[in-house]
């Protein structure tokens, strides 16, 4: 068994240094991308090859070679949080030094001082740091995932596997620090090894990724809006839209809106993309649909029919009108109604 699991430990301490000279080498891709994948990469080829001379009981194995491995945890759980929110927050290498170059203090303290009591509460509070860094690493995947979803239906299943194993390794450890020993010394060490699969995963996808790191290029680069003005024009448009019920023009286009209101067509649809994550249609469509919901319940509005409500909304298409609803709102414009008198 421990032979399996120490030769184990060396094909991942193999495929890691692999893979961090792929990765710190590389040219191609985003560069700050590149190097936090490489550490990432690096951090593993470490702590398993620790674990492959621990397994094996090699003679040069030292305290210092442990100490290290122990310690390269630290930047485990930035590495991945920082290459988590590259896509909606394009840091800079300050930002990475800030949640990496502080956590050099404990790393040295640990591996030269020798502090006993320092060595006996620095695990706690580096499991602390990584689970803290990986949750904040689910939440914002979930938290972007409608909006990026090819970007994180992959990342996510990475990030939440190593977030579990994380945490059994975490509880397996206090459990083991008052007594309670649940797996063996050595199948406990091996089982850090595990985390190295989802990394892996993670960096084989990014080196076979046809865009850079699996990331579209941003919409709308070669055109970039302050906030101030994109809040700005927003206001304008929600205005035209809610005020001025604009949508009620059965033969209102992005154009001819955007003319209405003086403001280009282009930035019109990118400030509708970029605040609300719609398109010009689909926001449009909104309004008419609340309009038509809103028609369909007024006591008012019984004399007329279904397809005329939909004319004085803003449909000019009655299959049109009667496809969108149903996919919309889950009813046929006639059920809803019907439900709502009912009601």
């Amino acid at each position: 068994m421990l032979k399996t699991l120490s030769i184990l430990n060396l094909i991942i301490a193999v495929q890691a240094t692999f893979l961090f000279f792929h990765f710190i080498l590389k040219s191609k891709g985003v560069r700050i991308l590149n190097r936090l994948v490489a550490l990432l990469c690096i951090c593993f080829a470490i702590i398993v090859t620790n674990t492959y001379l621990s397994l094996g009981d090699y003679s040069f194995q030292t305290t210092f070679i442990q100490d290290v491995a122990n310690n390269v945890m630290w930047f485990l759980g930035p590495s991945i949080y920082l290459y988590v929110i590259y896509y909606q927050k394009k840091h800079s290498n300050r930002i990475i030094l800030l949640n990496t170059i502080p956590f050099l203090v404990p790393f040295l303290i640990d591996v030269f001082l020798k502090w006993p009591w320092f060595s006996s509460v620095i695990p706690f509070i580096a499991f602390t740091q990584m689970i803290i860094y990986l949750f904040l690493a689910l939440q914002h995947c979930m938290r972007y995932y409608k909006g990026a979803r090819q970007f994180y239906n992959w990342i996510l299943p990475s990030i939440i596997s190593i977030t579990l194993i994380v945490a059994v390794n975490f509880s397996l450890y206090t459990l083991r620090s008052f007594g309670i020993e649940i797996l063996p010394t050595t199948t406990l060490q091996s089982f850090t090894s595990l985390l190295a699969f989802p990394v892996f995963y993670l960096a084989y996808k990014e080196m076979n990724a046809s865009k850079n790191f699996g990331i579209a290029p941003k919409k709308y680069s070669t055109s970039p809006i302050s906030k101030e003005k994109s809040n700005q024009y927003l206001k304008q448009i929600q205005s035209a839209m809610e005020n001025d019920k604009l949508y009620l023009d059965k033969d209102l286009s992005l154009q001819s809106f955007a003319n209405s209101i003086g403001i280009s067509s282009k930035y019109v649809s990118q400030v509708i993309n970029q605040n609300l994550s719609l398109s010009f249609s689909d926001y449009l469509l909104r309004f008419r649909l609340e309009e038509v919901k809103k028609n369909l319940m007024n006591p008012e509005k019984k004399n007329l029919t279904i397809y005329g409500i939909a004319q004085e909304s803003g449909f000019s298409s009655s299959s049109r009108f009667n496809h969108l609803f149903k996919k919309n709102v889950g009813l046929t414009p006639k059920q809803f109604q019907q439900q709502h008198q009912t009601n």
